[in-house]
């Protein structure tokens, strides 16, 4: 498996394509991933013509996102235009799309196998690249999630639009203005999803002992707000502090562990209000039985995750990524942190002369537990390797 990944500045299009092709070089690419800023706008159709004549790929998707990640740095709100191409002997790759009127068709799991051109016998992963203006991207993905059990669902939504049909998706040699589009990967490949959610924990876990919808009523028998009360009196200054000034977050335990860390699994969702002063709504359906922790979100705690979750998989790897592809919340770089290139910087320090590119997307995508969710201020990571 050979991966390369490379990314221009070049204001004008025609450079940036011939500048990152140029360091491409002559590949022969089973597949190329493209992103690219509303910048090239007027010339969208004539970038991804300029890419394919050049790094004649056999198969390409991409989209749009508001700032874009290349192998050393993250270009915000900048023109940018990032290239990432990869030969995979053996791999069998299938690009597909999904429109919002194809859900009403696409019924059963079967009518998924046969969009996606494979079938779960072939284990495989997926990449996919929604617009959330013009699809259900939380409906699509419970969908696939149930067509293919266990699958590596990776990517990110189409970012940096203002309003429907701006954003633009790639698919081959075509530029298409709404829907998902996506690829299966099967055969000879190993593939890591790294999901930091970017968050630390507050308190203690909490049984939910009464639950109706997305809220959380009752915690351990008692009045869910008041127990919330305890944990924020509990906590230390500088976590009273982040309550008050960024929130709270609710990780909800999936009742699986991670099994290269040994630990639960948890997923982050915001919590959205307080329901007639006693209940909590969370932006997730809430079960009663089900067990939650709070949680505080910051720069401090979302490097710390990342760093964290990348050493631990990155080492239960056991030999190094050939590459990798990087969907990071539209709300990190220097939004979060305060400096650039935060998130490529992590992944270069642990992964060594494994060429990434990416970009910030307005929702990225990614597994906990043994399926995908649509996540926020999230880093999402996934890594190839030669099985």
């Amino acid at each position: 498996m050979i991966i390369k990944a490379a990314i221009s500045t070049e204001a004008q299009t025609g450079a940036a394509v011939e500048e990152v092709c140029r360091t491409l070089g002559e590949l022969g690419p089973d597949l190329v991933v493209l992103f690219a800023p509303h910048h090239h706008g007027p010339e969208f159709e004539e970038l991804l013509d300029d890419v394919c004549s050049r790094t004649n790929p056999r198969n390409l998707i991409g989209c749009t996102g508001e700032s874009i990640i290349g192998p050393d740095r993250e270009v915000e709100r900048a023109p940018a235009i990032a290239v990432w191409a990869a030969k995979m002997p053996g791999v069998r790759v299938l690009p597909f799309v999904v429109d919002q009127g194809d859900l009403g068709d696409l019924q059963t799991e079967e009518d998924w196998h046969e969009r996606a051109g494979v079938t779960p016998n072939a284990k495989p992963s997926f990449i996919v690249l929604p617009d959330p203006f013009s699809i259900d991207a939380e409906s699509c993905l419970n969908e696939l999630n149930q067509a293919f059990t266990g699958a590596t669902i990776v990517g990110g939504m189409a970012s940096g639009a203002e309003a429907p049909g701006q954003n633009r998706l790639f698919l081959n040699d075509q530029v298409l203005r709404q829907g998902l589009v996506g690829v299966s990967l099967s055969g000879p490949l190993a593939i890591t999803a790294v999901v930091s959610q970017g968050c630390r924990s507050v308190g203690e876990f909490l049984l939910v002992t009464k639950a109706e919808g997305n809220v959380i009523q009752e915690l351990r028998g008692k009045p869910a707000m008041e127990i919330l009360r305890l944990v924020y009196e509990s906590a230390p200054p500088a976590d009273r502090a982040l309550i008050q000034q960024q929130g709270l977050q609710v990780g909800c335990v999936l009742g699986e562990e991670d099994a290269d860390a040994g630990r639960k699994e948890v997923l982050i969702r915001s919590l959205i209000g307080v329901v007639e002063n006693q209940g909590l709504a969370v932006n997730t359906l809430i079960q009663t039985g089900q067990v939650i922790q709070f949680y505080v979100r910051d720069a401090q705690a979302a490097s710390a995750d990342l760093h964290h979750v990348l050493a631990e998989k990155i080492t239960a790897m056991g030999r190094p990524p050939a590459g990798g592809l990087l969907f990071s919340c539209n709300g990190r770089g220097r939004r979060l942190f305060g400096v650039p290139h935060h998130d490529i910087n992590m992944v270069n320090s642990l992964a060594h002369d494994c060429p990434v590119a990416g970009f910030f997307a307005g929702g990225e995508i990614g597994p906990v537990g043994r399926r995908a969710y649509i996540h926020g201020f999230t880093s999402s990571l996934v890594l190839f390797r030669d099985a």
